[in-house]
């Protein structure tokens, strides 16, 4: 997670994984990023991470502590930028966190823009202005839980992984290697009658050598 300071990063952060971050108005109320574990609605399990919120014209003597603290956001996937939807500089705030971003060269990673807050706003038709500028965004209130289904199930969906549909014959001697298979795989067929047990799973490419002496099978690249 990333956003301007007093963005509503923890408070939502605390909401979504049951976490216990500082969440007091004041500048670098979270100076040390947290990492939760996430389980989305599609049975995966994620890292969240809350950072520092950004600030413009950061104080010179705060500049390294401040980016010592974003190495979650150079590691990420993808970067949830939450914007304080309410607030008349909300457009402000976006663009200077995103020249932050560009000076950590991760401008260009996959970005979720969450507008929290929402139950603060009473213009009508903000919410749609600012979805219809980013259309990769979703609107919530990290106090009440208004849009969190939606939230959560978009997660899911930027965040689903390509995984090789293989098929494997692993012997039953090695339970250890069934077991990971399960842990980092999805299963989607099994036979442990035959003299090795048999199975059907998507696993993430980047433990396809783990399983490599065992695949009979393979078929293209599918998206579960």
């Amino acid at each position: 997670m990333v956003g301007y300071t007093n963005a509503g990063k923890s408070t939502l952060f605390n909401a979504i994984t049951g976490a216990s971050t500082l969440t007091e108005d004041k500048l670098f109320a979270t100076l040390d990023p947290m990492t939760r574990r996430l389980r989305l609605p599609t049975n995966q399990n994620v890292l969240l991470s809350d950072t520092v919120g950004f600030i413009r014209k950061l104080p010179h003597d705060l500049v390294d502590a401040f980016k010592a603290t974003l190495e979650e956001v150079i590691e990420a996937d993808l970067l949830l930028h939450v914007v304080d939807i309410s607030l008349p500089q909300a457009q402000e705030q976006i663009d200077a966190v995103n020249v932050v971003l560009d000076e950590l060269d991760v401008a260009d990673k996959p970005m979720l823009m969450v507008f929290n807050k929402i139950d603060r706003v009473t213009a009508p038709g903000l919410a749609k202005r600012f979805t219809d500028q980013y259309p990769n965004s979703i609107v919530v209130s990290a106090r009440s839980g208004e849009g969190f289904d939606a939230f959560m199930s978009e997660l899911g969906k930027q965040l689903r992984p390509v995984r090789e549909m293989l098929e494997l014959r692993i012997p039953h001697s090695q339970p250890e290697l069934i077991a990971q298979l399960h842990e980092v795989g999805q299963v989607l067929e099994r036979d442990y009658d035959a003299p090795e047990a048999v199975f059907k799973a998507l696993i993430p490419p980047s433990h396809r050598a783990l399983f490599e002496p065992f695949i009979i099978r393979e078929d293209d690249l599918a998206k579960a």
